[in-house]
């Protein structure tokens, strides 16, 4: 089989990178007590770290999807 581009490799891997990224900025945001004062507060805090959630772990997903497939 012929090897994908390395271009397209570094497009998935960083899509994966910005998705762990995203996760972590959303577990962050639910876990943690600390606001600094510029970071939302209450609900709005946990429902936007939720959001980061899962949109964290869709775009590792998609990353991980297109570096698993073989299709070019």
């Amino acid at each position: 089989m012929k090897r994908k581009p390395f271009y397209r490799q570094l497009s998935s891997i960083l899509s994966m990178s910005i998705g762990l990224a995203y996760f972590g900025g959303g577990l962050f945001l639910v876990a943690s007590s600390a606001t600094f004062g510029m970071l939302p507060s209450g609900l709005i805090r946990y429902l936007f770290g939720g959001m980061l959630v899962v949109y964290g772990g869709y775009r590792f997903y998609r990353g991980y999807i297109q570096y698993q497939n073989e299709d070019v």
